[in-house]
Order: C-alpha cells, then sequence, then structure tokens
C-alpha cells in the first residue's frame, strides 16, 4: 500500500525505497548537508551501509529535525511499515486495543492510548528513560510512538520520534502527532 505523509518542517532525511539507485542518489543528497560534521564520502558511506538494514526492517523514512524549546535539540525520525506475520487481522479497533494492552505490558512507566486517525484507529504511547553508555555517561531518552494498522488489512505503520531532551518532549508529541494524523493512502505507482 502506498502511503504518503507530511515531515515535519527542517527535516532531514532519507527515504528508503526498492530502487537502489534511488536509495543512493538519496543517501549522498542527505550526505552533502554541511551540518553533518564530518565529511560527504565518510557521511554517505555511513547511510549505504545502513540501507540494507533499513530495508530488512521496512524502514520507509529515516532522518532528523530540530525540536523543542533550546537551539541544538534535535529528534530521530523512523517510519516504518511491518506485515502481519500470519493471517491479517479482522477488527482495527480490536487490534488496536490489543496492542494498547500488549505495548503497556512491555513498557510499564509509558502513557499509552487507543487514538483515531483519518486513517483509522491507531495506538499512541509517550516514554522516557535513561541509557547508561560507557564511561559513565548516562543519556536521557524521550520517544512518541504510533502504531497504526493499515486499511489494507496487511500491515502496520510504526512511527517512532525519539530526542535526547527532556524538555523537548511536548514537541517531540506534537511533532510525532502531526506526522501521524498525515498519513495517508498514496497513489498507486
Amino acid at each position: 500500500m502506498p502511503l504518503e505523509i507530511d515531515l515535519p518542517p527542517g527535516f532531514a532525511g532519507l527515504p528508503v525505497g526498492s530502487d537502489d539507485k534511488l536509495n543512493r542518489r538519496q543517501a549522498w543528497m542527505v550526505a552533502e548537508n554541511p551540518a553533518s560534521g564530518i565529511s560527504v564520502e565518510q557521511f554517505g558511506s555511513y547511510l549505504l551501509a545502513l540501507i540494507p538494514t533499513m530495508q530488512a526492517n521496512g524502514i520507509r523514512v529515516f532522518g532528523k529535525f530540530a525540536v523543542g524549546p533550546r537551539e541544538g535539540d534535535v529528534a530521530t525520525l523512523t517510519l516504518g511499515v511491518a506485515q502481519w506475520p500470519d493471517t491479517a487481522p479482522g477488527n482495527r479497533d480490536a487490534v488496536v486495543a490489543a496492542m494498547a494492552e500488549e505495548y503497556r505490558g512491555r513498557h510499564q512507566h509509558a502513557v499509552v492510548q487507543p487514538v483515531r486517525l483519518p486513517i483509522g484507529p491507531a495506538v499512541v504511547a509517550i516514554s522516557g528513560g535513561e541509557f547508561r553508555l560507557p564511561e559513565r555517561d548516562v543519556r536521557t531518552q524521550i520517544k512518541a510512538e504510533y502504531q497504526i494498522p493499515l486499511p489494507d488489512g496487511r500491515s502496520v505503520v510504526i512511527l517512532s520520534v525519539v530526542a535526547e531532551s527532556e524538555d523537548a518532549w511536548p514537541a517531540i508529541a506534537e511533532a510525532t502527532a502531526r506526522v501521524a494524523w498525515s498519513l495517508r493512502a498514496g497513489e498507486a505507482a
């Protein structure tokens, strides 16, 4: 099912499709952004190395945008499409209720609720946490996620926006909601 979304203002990212030539061209366009801080060749090679993994995991869009009250607060947006493993679920509202319960069970401190988007029912979750890295480096992570069963009955969209700024969480939630609400069926190619 072809999909269309409206990306946040200032989004710099990589649409990931099945056309390898187009993927390469997009990766080099993103790499040429002088804000990356490393050489075009190095950044481009990183992006090209990620494309097969993103394709294998159903990722269709990956990138960053500025978010939050402080300059330098950046969020990472990932949108993927997963296929149902066996048979397609029937009632999307019942599926969303079950998905919300499953999410609550795995992320007990998340705020999780079913919502209705223009494309249909969905689960929205907001969570935060700390990640401890080597050298006693502790990073805060705020995440807004939507899981949206599609009307085709065969797939679900997973939209995730993550940032390291606690102060940015309202802006992250708002930006993610705008993208989720903009999700719509695209024109068949």
